[in-house]
């Protein structure tokens, strides 16, 4: 089926709207707060697409948490000391919402399998959850997993995100930083079919850069084949789209999702639409020196530096309660705004944009190609 491409004025008007709405996963609308912990800032890759300001200085040695680490311009370096972890949790806590999120995040989460460990206990315990539902989620590479690990992470409810783009040469742009790449490929092999054997609800996160938006096919039948439970799609944020490769993304977008009945067993994402036109996005982080700012600040750092700052909004030792530490969409695209140089904020429009083009597109098929998500 041919799907129609929404027209560059509908892009404006749904971009228009999305941040009008603000974000459905964590705005003030939204039933659900949720807490990002960049656990370390050490990865044992160095992806291609990747603008987190990552780094083996540190690794292993808790970030002291000071204060005026909130107003430094460069990333903090280091892990995130258990107490900050801790604290995080605890203000989270404190938010009224009815439902409750943490994701771990880095670098490499697993790299500190402790504060892993920890963070789980304290969070499925804490006496102010209140038997609210807490929904948990581990981000990662797969390389530090093996069935144990994954047998804790089934037993205590947490959602795997396995960032592999695919199979083969879908993997070209994920780039072995501690391991060569026959190691690394072997490493997340063996976790895929741990993960396959294990407990754990785990689905597949595919980032696809300008270079491969022809292949989304390709990458969505990686997915059946890998037997991944669910799929989510990902174009590269802060890298520039030529109008060919966003077509290429938008078509190729649109023949997966229409084709998307002809897998049964696979859960795609994408066909939910109700992402926020990345790269904004509501999440609160708290980064290992117990910084507060909204996720967009971190995953930019290489590409548009000036965001860690204008995204911040403040530090755990001054903080009290959960309200108050994040900024709607249309601020946080204000703020963008006035953070970057004209050519970099054009950069950044160009990916939101994308973003509501690709909530168009799922909106189309899901009314022509009507079937399961």
């Amino acid at each position: 089926m041919n799907i129609p491409l929404p027209s560059e004025g509908q892009i404006d008007r749904r971009l228009a709207q999305m941040l009008a709405a603000d974000s459905t996963q964590t705005g003030e609308n939204a039933v659900t707060d949720r807490l990002m912990l960049m656990l370390t800032r050490s990865c044992e890759l160095r992806c291609a697409y990747c603008f987190v300001g990552l780094t083996e200085e540190g690794f292993g040695e808790p970030h002291p948490g000071t204060l005026a680490s909130a107003s430094a311009a460069e990333p903090p370096r280091g892990d995130m000391a258990p107490e900050t972890a801790l604290r995080a949790i605890d203000l989270l806590m404190t938010s009224a919402k009815p439902r409750l999120s943490i994701q771990l995040f880095g670098g490499e989460p697993t790299r500190r399998w402790d504060l892993v460990s920890a963070v789980l206990g304290h969070a499925l315990r804490h006496p102010m959850r209140r038997s609210r539902e807490l929904a948990l989620q581990l981000t990662t590479n797969g390389l530090g997993f093996d069935p144990t690990r994954i047998a804790e992470l089934g037993a205590a409810g947490v959602v795997v995100q396995l960032s592999v783009d695919g199979q083969g040469a879908g993997n070209r742009f994920r780039r072995p930083f501690l391991y060569d790449q026959g190691a690394a490929d072997a490493r997340w092999l063996d976790a895929l079919h741990a993960l396959r054997a294990g407990t754990a609800r785990w689905f597949l996160n595919v980032t696809v850069p300008p270079a491969a938006t022809g292949e989304l096919p390709s990458r969505y039948a990686d997915a059946v084949a890998l037997g991944a439970p669910a799929l989510q799609l990902n174009y590269a944020t802060g890298m520039h789209f030529s109008g060919e490769q966003r077509h290429a993304w938008l078509t190729g977008l649109a023949a997966v999702l229409a084709d998307h009945r002809r897998a049964p067993d696979l859960q795609l994402f994408n066909r939910q639409a109700a992402a926020d036109p990345a790269p904004l996005c509501g999440d609160t982080l708290c980064d290992v020196d117990g910084t507060l700012l909204q996720i967009g600040g971190i995953f930019h750092e290489r590409r548009f530096p000036a965001l860690r700052k204008a995204y911040t909004h403040g530090h755990l030792h001054t903080a009290t309660r959960w309200e108050g530490h994040r900024a709607t969409l249309a601020e946080l695209w204000a703020r963008t705004q006035a953070a970057l140089p004209p050519e970099e904020s054009a950069l950044f429009l160009e990916g939101m944009r994308l973003g509501a083009a690709s909530d168009l597109v799922a909106r189309t098929v899901a009314v022509l190609v009507p079937g399961r998500v």
